[in-house]
């Protein structure tokens, strides 16, 4: 897992590990952790126009 103390947008690139595809940092090559890929997420969906999901 990634430890890093903040990821952008920019630093997220994806892999293929078996037959899932998972987001990985690509300064440090870790996996991000739950908290960074909702972060990631939320971004992700900001930047394409998408409305967020109100709960």
């Amino acid at each position: 897992m990634c430890n890093c103390p903040k990821v952008t947008f920019y630093e997220v690139e994806f892999k293929t590990v078996g037959m899932k595809v998972v987001a990985n940092h690509k300064n440090c090559g870790d996996f991000l952790n739950d908290d960074q890929f909702s972060a990631f997420e939320k971004e992700l969906t900001k930047y394409w126009g998408f409305e967020e999901k109100k709960e």
